[in-house]
């Protein structure tokens, strides 16, 4: 007896097991959907900027400078990219001859946007601030007297001076979009 009631207790066992297998691998029905957002992007803008003296001497060239001497030029900084900007400017030198370091009787120079005055003095000294904002595909245009003291003495003759005007962009402030 012992050995019928071990053979029917191990197919109890088998037949809960069985069941239990079929319940756990059983599954519900359940509704799904799905939505998306396709095809998103970011893309940075470029900031490029260019003025139409960009080589060595486009700007001034002058020889034989006497005092008294002036010279009207013009340049046009021009918005080549695709964001608005502002800029400034500064005048650096490599030589440094009395034309450069006499802030009196050396090179001078006023810079005007327009007719607005946006400074006067020693071209060593000159550093303009921000411009108002120039639109993608927008110009603005600088021009620059420059003048030779008359007021300048013999210790002046012979010299050369070479400097470099660096006009620099600067961004916008980025926005809530």
């Amino acid at each position: 007896m012992r050995g019928t009631n071990l053979l029917v207790a191990t197919m109890a066992l088998s037949a809960l097991v069985l069941i239990g297998v079929t319940s756990v691998g059983s599954t519900t029905a359940t509704f799904t959907a799905a939505s998306t957002n396709p095809g998103n992007t970011f893309q940075s803008a470029t900031l490029s900027m260019s003025n139409d003296k960009p080589n060595a001497n486009d700007l001034v060239n002058i020889t034989n400078l006497v005092p008294g001497d002036t010279a009207n030029r013009a340049v046009t900084i021009s918005n080549s990219g695709n964001t608005g900007f502002t800029y400034s400017a500064s005048v650096s030198a490599s030589a440094n001859t009395l034309l450069w370091s006499d802030s009196t009787n050396g090179l001078q120079v006023t810079v005007k946007r327009g007719a607005v005055v946006v400074y006067t003095g020693a071209l060593k000294n000159m550093s303009l601030t921000s411009s108002g904002t120039i639109a993608a595909g927008g110009t603005d245009t600088l021009t620059y007297d420059f003048s030779f003291p008359s007021s300048a003495g013999n210790s002046f003759q012979n010299l050369s001076q070479d400097f470099t005007v660096t006009y620099t962009a600067t961004q916008l402030a980025g926005a809530a979009r």
